[in-house]
């Protein structure tokens, strides 16, 4: 008895016009954790200690596998929107306007460490890939910015004190 050459499958049970995966089965639709809620001032209006403090360590402690380098690059982009507020401010222009002229180079934030996450899960772990999410979210006028610009900063100094030792 001769033997058939081989032939995929065409749609039907298992194969490869069957919506992927093992046993015809779709694969699982990827999806970004949801924004949890920040808060960057208090009644008061000055800004919740806790974010330069215990939260921007407990973060860095999560990041130690993330190389100084990567959590930089995304530091970088922050301080660059920061200096073209300031710039831009200096000029004269109101500081909420010129914030919603950078809102869409700010909410790209997101887009960055998504992109990053997809290539490499060491270099962008959940915890960080979570906390653009959260900030991207949260951040909605110049002051928030400003409140996000410092936590961050807080986030990086630990970071620097927790990451690797290379």
């Amino acid at each position: 008895m001769a033997q058939q050459p081989y032939q995929p499958q065409r749609g039907g049970q298992g194969g490869r016009g069957s919506g992927g995966g093992f046993g015809g089965h779709p694969p699982e639709p990827k999806s970004l954790p949801a924004p949890r809620p920040v808060i960057y001032f208090q009644p008061d209006g000055s800004l919740v200690p806790a974010l330069m403090d215990d939260q921007a360590e407990d973060l860095a402690q999560r990041l130690n596998q993330v190389t100084t380098t990567q959590l930089r690059r995304f530091y970088d982009d922050v301080l660059t929107l920061r200096q073209r507020l300031a710039a831009e401010q200096r000029q004269g222009r109101d500081k909420e306007a010129v914030f919603n002229d950078l809102r869409a180079d700010f909410k790209m934030l997101k887009a960055k460490a998504v992109y990053a996450h997809g290539r490499s899960e060491k270099t962008m772990p959940r915890p960080l890939l979570q906390f653009f999410i959260d900030h991207v979210a949260a951040v909605n006028n110049a002051c928030e910015f400003e409140g996000f610009c410092k936590h961050f900063q807080a986030v990086v100094a630990f970071h620097k004190f927790y990451g690797e030792n290379k």
